[in-house]
């Protein structure tokens, strides 16, 4: 039978969370261990009511969860850290992985490899290129609705016009949220 064991780590820690232009609010983090969990990991939040605050620390969590969630897949698929990926590119019937220690064959489709790729850090600039943002240096228009993508590692890419739209919204956004 499993047990708590609070007092095994016993900490709690305070944070003060400033928001813009609302007050500040201590949220207080506490490790509990449970052997009941396994190989699990529970998250609960209490809170006085379900205001704006809270629903925004849900959606965060959230958001977290299926992103952690999605890198543990593609790496017990492919056994690479998606992190590290740069570029992903289509070459003939299997997908390239260019990261900075070097290239990794991927056999599967980029299509299937592209559902468990985090979606806010992966984007596909073509129908065979997807680029992970966090190794963005710089874009430009260079005519005709091409995107130049350039990215760390001296490795430059060309987005499709078929892309260059959605991209270009996107780029917009990011810079928005600045």
């Amino acid at each position: 039978m499993g047990s708590l064991h609070a007092n095994r780590y016993p900490f709690t820690m305070i944070i003060t969370v400033k928001g813009r232009g609302s007050p500040s609010v201590d949220v207080r983090i506490q490790f509990i261990e449970d052997d009941k969990l396994g190989e699990d990991i529970e998250i609960t939040v209490r809170a006085a009511e379900r205001n704006k605050r809270a629903k925004k620390l849900l959606a965060a969590l959230s958001n977290h969860s299926n992103q952690l969630t999605l890198s543990q897949l593609f790496q017990e698929k492919y056994h690479l850290n998606a992190s590290r990926i740069i570029l992903i590119m289509r070459d003939g019937r299997y997908v390239t992985a260019k990261t900075a220690e070097g290239d990794y064959t991927i056999k599967d489709a980029l299509a299937r490899v592209e559902e468990l790729l985090d979606p806010a850090w992966f984007v596909r600039i073509s129908q065979s290129e997807i680029i992970n943002l966090k190794y963005l240096k710089k874009w430009d228009f260079v005519g005709g609705g091409i995107i130049k993508v350039k990215m760390e590692h001296d490795i430059v890419s060309y987005a499709s016009r078929r892309y260059a739209k959605k991209i270009h919204e996107m780029f917009l956004k990011r810079r928005a949220k600045r």
